[in-house]
């Protein structure tokens, strides 16, 4: 077998030019280094060095099994840095997923504060549908998940983040602007942005319309809150969302109104099981809740208890 010692005398030889440069460079003598390169072509059978008078050469192998080397201390340094992080706490990695409505706008502002808190913490950031997301936190390619709905099947932890009520978003000088509550009636001449019929959610929409006898005009359809948001404000409909996902449009002359009869918005936060005391898990969990409560309150809501 190989010794790491003779690989590393290998590889500071190659960076050097020189046993003696590679010798200050391990803070070891020439004939050490000499002798680890020679035991090192014998075990692997290669001959990676050419003897010339005060010189060695590299071979064509020499130069192949460097990449591999270089590749190996590649690899090395990355488990140095990740122990080094993981030692200091505020380091280490953290995967987060969620479903595309939190991810555009409440992640985001969680990772501005979270990463304040935590400088040192790598994160990475996938955005899918509930199942997806689900899927992805069980199999643990990712650490944590944001949902609107859960699964028991899918055997994960779980903490219920928010209850709110749908409002219909519309330009700020929209005629509807001047109602204090929007119903499927005041809806019946609008141009409408739905989801599209297949996705969860349409159909607690649709159903209050159905009632009420009202046809909408459905203009667009977009699973995409942001999209509806964005398609809202070029006046080409109104559209029921998530109050959540009005807020980056606040400032940009967009309005909501509470609609009636209500439509209920799920959030939650999922982990897996063996993982609940994990801390940097714990941390997210407390700066989403934290990030949310406020966010909430400006809404008029009030987080669970």
């Amino acid at each position: 077998m190989m010794r790491f010692s003779e690989i590393e005398a290998f590889r500071a030889v190659m960076l050097s030019g020189s046993t003696t440069a590679a010798a200050q460079t391990l803070h070891t003598s020439q004939p050490n280094v000499s002798r680890a390169i020679a035991l090192l072509e014998q075990k692997t059978g290669l001959k990676l060095f050419e003897r010339l008078p005060g010189r060695l050469v590299p071979t064509s192998d020499a130069r192949s099994f460097f990449k591999e080397v270089q590749r190996s201390f590649a690899g090395l340094h990355h488990l140095d840095e990740a122990a080094k992080r993981i030692k200091r706490f505020s380091g280490g990695a953290l995967t987060v997923a969620a479903v595309q409505m939190l991810a555009l706008g409440l992640v985001p502002r969680v990772m501005q504060q979270f990463c304040q808190n935590l400088p040192e913490v790598s994160v990475s950031i996938h955005t899918g549908h509930a199942t997806t997301v689900a899927r992805w936190v069980e199999d643990q390619t990712c650490d944590v998940g944001l949902v609107s709905q859960v699964n028991n099947n899918y055997g994960l932890a779980y903490e219920h983040l928010y209850e709110v009520d749908a409002v219909c978003v519309m330009p700020a000088d929209h005629r509807l602007a001047r109602k204090d509550v929007i119903t499927p009636q005041d809806l019946a001449n609008e141009p409408f942005i739905s989801l599209p019929r297949t996705e969860h959610g349409y159909s607690l929409v649709d159903t209050h319309f159905e009632n009420a006898g009202i046809d909408r005009h459905i203009r667009l359809e977009t699973s995409y809150s942001s999209i509806t948001c964005s398609l809202v404000m070029q006046g080409l409909g109104l559209s029921i969302v998530n109050p959540l996902a009005s807020l980056d449009y606040r400032h940009s002359g967009m309005v909501t109104r509470p609609f009636l009869p209500t439509v209920k918005h799920q959030g939650y936060i999922i982990y897996p099981k063996e993982r609940a005391n994990d801390r940097l898990i714990s941390d997210f969990v407390t700066t989403v809740k934290d990030v949310l409560a406020r966010e909430l309150e400006s809404l008029g809501c009030k987080a669970p208890a």
